[in-house]
C-alpha cells in the first residue's frame, strides 16, 4: 500500500493536496486514521475508486493520481515479485509531479540487507532505488505483523505435524502502532533529511 499525504491539515472535506494508496495491511488503516484526523485522503490500489492504478505498470492513472500530492506513504508489497518496477513507477511519477516527500514502509527490520531470500534482495533494491531517486525520503523498517505470523500457523496447522524453525526469534508488531506512526510521520513538516 501506498499513502501520499497533503502537507498541512485540513479543518473539513478532502484536499486536493493529500493522497494515499491503498493495500492491505497497514495502508488501510492509515488511510482510516488520517481521515479520523481530518486529513484529505487518496487511496489508491488496483481496486479503488476513483484511483484504481497498478502502480506495477504505472501509466497515466497513476500521473492523474498523485497530481497535487505533497507526500507520498507506500505500503504495497507482493511477495510474488513486482516491488521493484511498482517503485520505479512511483518514484519517476513523483518526480514528473513534484512530490516532496516519500515515506516507505518496509519489512522486515533485521537483515534486508543480508537475508539471501530473494523477496528480501528485492526490498533491500527498493531502498536503494529509493536512495538515489532525488526525492526526500523516510524509511520505516518495521518487523513482521502478527497477522503474518496468524496466517503461518494457521496454514501449518493443518497437518498432523507443525514444523517450526528451531532458535528463530521474532518479535511481531501490531499493525496499527505502524500505520499510527506512518500517519505521523506522513502529516509532519519534513525538512531536507533523508533518514531511516
Amino acid at each position: 500500500m501506498t499513502t501520499a499525504l497533503a502537507r498541512r491539515r485540513v479543518a473539513s472535506g478532502p484536499e486536493p493536496g493529500r493522497c494515499h494508496f491503498s493495500g492491505r495491511l497497514p495502508g488501510r488503516q492509515v488511510a482510516e486514521r488520517l481521515r479520523t484526523e481530518g486529513h484529505g485522503v487518496r487511496v489508491l490500489s488496483r481496486h479503488a475508486r476513483p484511483y484504481g492504478v497498478d502502480l506495477r505498470a504505472g501509466g497515466p492513472e497513476l500521473d492523474a493520481a498523485l497530481t497535487g500530492v505533497g507526500t507520498v506513504v507506500h505500503c504495497a508489497s507482493s511477495p510474488r515479485g513486482g516491488d521493484e518496477e511498482a517503485a520505479e513507477h512511483l518514484l519517476a511519477t513523483a518526480r514528473r509531479g513534484g512530490v516532496g516527500w516519500g515515506i516507505w514502509c518496509t519489512s522486515p527490520s533485521w537483515g534486508v540487507d543480508r537475508v539471501p531470500y530473494g523477496y528480501y534482495r528485492a526490498k533491500y533494491a527498493v531502498e536503494r532505488r529509493i536512495e538515489r531517486s532525488g526525492l526526500g525520503f523516510t524509511i520505516l523498517r518495521t518487523t513482521q505483523f502478527h497477522d503474518l505470523l496468524v496466517s503461518l500457523f494457521g496454514t501449518l496447522a493443518r497437518s498432523p505435524v507443525m514444523p517450526l524453525p528451531a532458535r528463530v526469534s521474532d518479535q511481531p508488531v501490531e499493525v496499527t502502532e505502524v500505520a499510527a506512526c506512518l500517519a505521523e510521520l506522513g502529516v509532519e513538516e519534513h525538512r531536507n533529511e533523508n533518514r531511516r
